[in-house]
């Protein structure tokens, strides 16, 4: 497991703080864009980056992360770029960075051979929604001996028994889907979101953390009254969709501080 997750996560949970983390398409707006935004984000104060491989099909994406994902891919982004990009971020910050994308462009690289690039780039763990918990145990002594945290979903509809043993494999954090559908979505917790909150608190334990929905400071500070913290993923990314590139630097560090 990532060492540095692991003691950001235990240090946040003794402090009873709580994280808060951005999703960031790599490869988006620009190609040479990720970089500096993944940079700027660790220096305003950002816990962890979910940092997404493009990918043509992403299935539990809404609109927003789609458009970033389909540009990404017009900008020449693949597997590859992305590992280079972790490669030059951990020339100035040592934020930890979870890889989020698909199955398909790690099997065509071949597991074994992903793993030993990601952990040579500085990958810390891996959200892969479409590989099937079953599946992915095979490969656990890999990510073991590659330091990688496997991140698991769970949403409202996942069944007792398999979030139990979700959490029985588990090695970081967990992640908890606010709501069944894909990212991006408006969401306020209903009484059965909130009871199914407290279920986890009462199941759980390792750290979880809440993303999909989530997009301001009100979310912030709703969620992680339940939660460990939470990842915003499509209002920022619609931030940088819309915002000119002579005044990205100053929207991210207000859409950050703002969060807060």
């Amino acid at each position: 497991m990532s060492q540095k997750l692991t003691r950001l996560l235990e240090r946040y949970k003794q402090q009873h703080r709580k994280c808060l983390s951005l999703f960031v398409t790599a490869g988006f707006p620009e190609r040479d864009a990720t970089v500096d935004i993944i940079c700027q984000a660790a220096d305003e104060g950002i816990d962890f980056i979910e940092l997404g491989v493009p990918f043509s099909d992403p299935v539990a994406d809404g609109p927003v992360i789609q458009r970033a994902s389909q540009r990404a891919l017009a900008n020449g982004i693949g597997l590859q770029d992305v590992l280079e990009m972790v490669t030059d971020i951990r020339r100035s910050t040592e934020i930890p960075i979870i890889l989020m994308g698909y199955l398909n462009p790690f099997h065509v690289m071949g597991m074994d051979a992903f793993f030993t690039r990601a952990k040579t780039a500085g990958v810390d763990g891996l959200i892969i929604p479409d590989w099937p918990l079953e599946e992915s145990q095979s490969c656990q002594a890999q990510l073991q001996a590659a330091d990688l945290d496997l991140i698991h979903l769970i949403a409202p509809n996942t069944p007792p028994a398999r979030i139990r043993e979700i959490n029985h494999i588990s090695s970081a954090f967990i992640y908890c889907v606010a709501y069944t559908g894909v990212t991006g979505q408006d969401n306020h917790p209903t009484p059965e979101a909130i009871k199914f909150f407290d279920f986890l608190n009462c199941t759980l334990t390792h750290p979880w953390i809440i993303g999909f929905g989530v997009k301001t400071r009100q979310d912030f500070r709703l969620y992680t009254q339940y939660s460990d913290g939470v990842i915003i993923g499509s209002a920022f990314i619609a931030l940088l969709e819309q915002t000119p590139l002579h005044s990205r630097k100053s929207a991210v560090r207000t859409f950050i501080t703002g969060l807060r």
